[in-house]
């Protein structure tokens, strides 16, 4: 745990200060419990008189343990505020730089957690879980030592002790752990499938499939149900483990006490002594016992916190001046799943031209969009930007994209653009506006420019949502523009629009459209059919509408489906 501290933190002064004043404040607490022995035999041995050097030994030992426990308090709380500080700092970066299939839905989930609790609890996390941590651990250890002076037999259980009740606390923060996880997979396998289920009703019910989707759901609460029960099956062990070990221990302690006692080399007062010694290390081990839920939670935070302070920084690199010529050669793009995105993708893309990317659903369209735009890392093959090899840093720097269902960040429609791109001049602004067919939904709002959007642009209609995800997107002053079924979720009107708009910018821009819509067709200077993430044709549309292929069989459905009427 304290290593994730530091690699997150970046170690530095004030965690070494915070470990090293937590150690002496516990070596120190642990010397003015051993001032016991001297202080309890001169006060009932008949010279009460001579107990008062170790009882002025005893306060000001407490004293000073007060006093360092402050001092590490500072230090703890200024970790914690840097391991918030740097999860915030280093998250954006890694979600830019892990590639698309990284980021499942779980994944997505864990991350908000991290941002939106986990950044925020672990600020208090090193003094109120990890320096009771450390304490219990060196406080054992130096009360070993320490009665190793007066009687060798408790020294030896109270270490022996300790490790063990330690051992027994991992081993059953362990069991727990797992069921815990075991928990929180079936839930969310059942909060999913619950889900798309809920979504799923129009088609379900359309397709007279409702109780198919509906067995789906049964079968997944049989599978929570399963791994509850499990769940009781590793969480009491854990619970009990502990517990056994603790009463194993304080036995060891009673046995040994007595045993020196009669032998005659512990005297009364020494062995009450030892008693309140033995009931030291319990409360210190008992107190982590405590918190060993708040532990387990702080090291899956810390673990998550790891992998995004230590991925690797993206840093997109400068757009060329001019739309660029892209060859995608040989491309290959396979899933962690071993699912494969692309196969063997090869396509020319011309500055000035728009190519339109077509297929049925699974096809590959999206992946390589993906890839076009830096967000997916090929397999195998290449993609050059005017003959130079393009890595992720490159395709990121030139791509602008659109994507399907635009989130816009909180602020104003303004503040979306100017977070892109902050250089924009009012006229800058107004010439995008015109360009993405803007001008129009902000002359209507009457705040115009400074109209607040909402959370992930709630606050607007879908069809000025997207308009303004591509005011965005050509805000970026780079030269291929990439759109992914921007128009699947617009009417006709809204449709007509971005496709207005991708018209005007076609001069400026290496632009690649991935629809399902034929409007889109109209702009097309090239198609390509993707089927089972292959390229199967690839050509002007009137040519593939010669060919009577591919191209021509998916034109032919669209029509049908266009044309498709409820009877009554």
């Amino acid at each position: 745990m304290l290593t994730k501290i530091r690699t997150i933190s970046g170690g530095g002064r004030d965690l070494r200060l915070f470990i090293l004043f937590t150690i002496v404040s516990s070596v120190i607490q642990a010397a003015a419990v051993i001032v016991l022995y001297p202080l309890l035999d001169d006060l009932f041995g008949g010279t009460p008189a001579d107990a008062w050097p170790w009882v002025l030994l005893m306060v000001a030992l407490i004293a000073a343990a007060w006093g360092i426990d402050i001092l590490a308090a500072h230090k703890g709380l200024a970790v914690g505020l840097s391991l918030m500080h740097s999860i915030q700092r280093h998250t954006p970066g890694a979600v830019l730089s892990w590639p698309t299939p990284v980021i499942t839905t779980a994944k997505a989930a864990r991350l908000r957690s991290l941002l939106a609790t986990g950044a925020n609890e672990v600020t208090s996390a090193p003094v109120l879980l990890v320096g009771p941590l450390v304490t219990a651990v060196v406080f054992t250890f130096a009360l070993g030592v320490g009665l190793a002076f007066f009687t060798v037999p408790a020294a030896l259980v109270t270490v022996a002790g300790g490790v063990l009740m330690m051992l027994a606390l991992l081993a059953s923060s362990r069991m727990v752990t797992r069921a815990d996880e075991e928990f929180t997979a079936a839930n969310e396998n059942l909060d999913d499938r619950l889900t798309d289920y809920a979504h799923a009703q129009p088609s379900l019910r359309t397709a007279r499939q409702v109780s198919a989707g509906a067995r789906l759901v049964d079968d997944t609460l049989i599978d929570a149900r399963g791994r509850s029960l499990r769940l009781l099956f590793w969480q009491v062990p854990g619970e009990i483990l502990f517990s056994l070990v603790l009463q194993a221990v304080l036995i060891g302690y009673g046995v040994t006490v007595w045993l020196a006692f009669d032998a005659g080399t512990l005297g009364a007062v020494s062995a009450a002594v030892t008693v309140i010694v033995m009931l030291r290390v319990v409360e210190q081990v008992t107190g982590v016992s405590r918190l060993a839920v708040g532990l387990r939670s702080l090291d899956r935070t810390l673990t998550e916190a790891v992998e995004v302070v230590t991925a690797p920084d993206v840093v997109p690199a400068h757009p060329a001046p001019v739309a660029p010529h892209i060859e995608v050669s040989d491309v290959d793009v396979r899933f962690p799943d071993g699912t494969t995105g692309l196969s063997g993708a090869s396509l020319e893309l011309t500055p000035g031209t728009v190519t339109v990317v077509v297929g049925r659903s699974g096809s590959g369209k999206t992946t390589l969009l993906r890839t076009l735009a830096g967000l997916v890392e090929p397999a195998a093959g290449s993609v050059t930007l005017d003959g130079r090899d393009a890595d992720t840093s490159v395709l990121r720097g030139n791509a602008s994209v659109v994507f399907q269902q635009t989130a816009l960040g909180a602020g104003t429609v303004k503040d979306n653009l100017l977070a892109v791109n902050p250089d924009l001049s009012d006229a800058a602004l107004d010439r995008v506006a015109d360009a993405a067919g803007l001008r129009g939904v902000l002359q209507e709002i009457p705040t115009g420019w400074d109209t607040p959007v909402g959370e992930l642009g709630n606050r607007l209609s879908g069809g000025e949502r997207q308009r303004v995800g591509i005011a965005r997107a050509l805000a970026k002053p780079s030269h291929v523009l990439l759109v992914d079924e921007a128009t699947s979720a617009l009417d006709a009107h809204n449709e007509a629009a971005v496709v207005s708009s991708i018209r005007t910018v076609r001069p400026y821009y290496t632009t690649v459209v991935v629809t399902h819509r034929p409007a889109t067709l109209a702009v097309a200077d090239k198609v390509v059919v993707l089927d089972d993430g292959r390229i199967v044709e690839q050509g002007t549309p009137s040519e593939l509408a010669a060919a009577d292929g591919a191209y021509a069989r998916l034109v032919a459905e669209w029509d049908a489906s266009a044309s498709w009427r409820v009877r009554g």
